[in-house]
């Protein structure tokens, strides 16, 4: 499907999704006998009608109790695998510039969540699919932008920011956090000079295309004390991560290894992907709410591997010539053959790739335990080959990105 058939056939989900949302979190099935107490709390949670009007919401530490369902996310999630891989970032793009036009808004009479004012919502989807489906840059970039429009949509798109954090607070990585709690705070500051303007000139009410009349103010007080909930939230979630790094055995040092490997990848203009997947490996290690995510977090970690030796190898190759071999054990031939890895390097990188690929987990190790001791090999491996990297000259060399693709 090409991008114009696309993006139309989106915004036909979203003009549906505004005037009847699919959006919701739904108790997750119990996984055994012993969850028990996991299944009350969430039982617990549905039907106190306090819960949501708590600023900040609270954000619960098993990010597997509550599971997003819409189907209308399903239908955008079907679209998008449809997209070429060359336009799914322009098809993100259209998706993020729901945020910032129009009103974003509707009135209604049906019992739903999120509801504000009588009035219903497609951001909240918007701002789903995108922390879902690699377009957080673009939610980043709304609220950090000063020329962003304030509109009746975002009330409803912070009360699902809400949700998704109280509900699945592992979406978001500690560092994405760091960024996510200084933009929520401008755009909660921007709301309330936004409110003073409104006092200042004395204006009540605003008549919106979709909304139709608002409270000016009252829209603005919204967005403020979900603003100043979300940066509660952020702290809480952090938290957690500090939580489980010291109890769950992930090693303090390594997540500063992996800082720096992270800052090797800018610093090398490696694509921003790279990132994203380290990013999505921590997100499955504290959910694993399944085999299935522990086998994703290990797949993650190997492509990892993967494309780290293959954007490096294009500048490696202009220093010291040859046949360029991009596939993983030919770049490891290469590497050694050029004395870039020692030998001892060279059989430690293929021996951990070899332990990655295994399909099977020793039964005497938890898969947790499993994911985690090849996460902390692979970041400690990545610092090494990248910090070589950067002793041959090339650290400053922009452009690696893609290759080949």
């Amino acid at each position: 499907m090409n991008l114009k058939e696309a993006t139309e056939t989106a915004r036909l989900i979203l003009d549906e999704e505004r005037v009847s949302p699919t959006v919701r979190y739904v108790a997750s099935p119990p996984r055994g006998e012993r969850d028990y107490s996991r299944a009350v709390e969430a039982q617990v949670i549905q039907i106190n009608p306090f819960y949501r009007q708590q600023h900040p919401r609270r954000v619960l530490e098993d990010a597997s109790t509550f599971t997003f369902e819409s189907t209308n996310h399903d239908l955008l999630s079907a679209l998008s695998s449809q997209v070429s891989r060359a336009d799914q970032p322009h098809f993100i793009a259209f998706l993020g510039f729901g945020l910032v036009w129009g009103d974003g808004a509707a009135p209604t009479n049906h019992a739903t969540y999120p509801k504000w004012n009588l009035h219903v919502s497609e951001l909240p989807l918007v701002v789903e699919f995108l922390v879902r489906n690699g377009g957080k840059a673009q939610l980043f970039a709304m609220l950090e932008n000063d020329k962003t429009k304030i509109v009746p949509g975002h009330v409803l798109m912070l009360l699902q920011l809400e949700d998704l954090i109280a509900f699945n607070f592992t979406q978001f990585t500690d560092s994405e956090y760091l960024r996510l709690t200084p933009a929520v705070l401008k755009f909660g500051n921007r709301a309330a000079e936004k409110r003073e303007q409104y006092d200042k000139k004395n204006i009540r009410d605003v008549r919106w295309p979709n909304a139709g009349v608002v409270s000016a103010t009252g829209m603005c007080r919204a967005i403020e004390k979900s603003c100043a909930g979300v940066v509660g939230q952020c702290r809480k979630a952090r938290y957690f991560y500090v939580k489980g790094n010291l109890l769950e055995g992930l090693n303090l040092e390594v997540n500063q290894d992996k800082v720096a490997v992270e800052s090797h990848l800018h610093r090398f203009g490696f694509s921003t992907s790279l990132i994203e997947t380290l990013n999505e490996v921590e997100r499955l290690y504290y959910l694993q709410a399944s085999p299935f995510d522990s086998k994703n977090a290990l797949g993650h970690l190997r492509s990892f591997l993967e494309n780290v030796q293959r954007e490096a190898m294009p500048r490696i190759h202009e220093k010291y010539g040859g046949e360029l071999r991009l596939d993983w054990g030919g770049g490891l031939a290469y590497l050694a053959k050029h004395e870039i890895l020692s030998k001892a390097e060279n059989l430690l990188a293929v021996d951990l790739y070899r332990l990655i690929s295994d399909e099977g987990v020793h039964p005497l190790i938890a898969q947790r335990e499993y994911v985690r001791l090849a996460r902390n090999m692979v970041i400690e491996y990545s610092l090494l080959f990248l910090t070589k990297v950067a002793k041959l000259g090339l650290a400053d060399r922009r452009g690696l990105g893609e290759v080949g693709a």
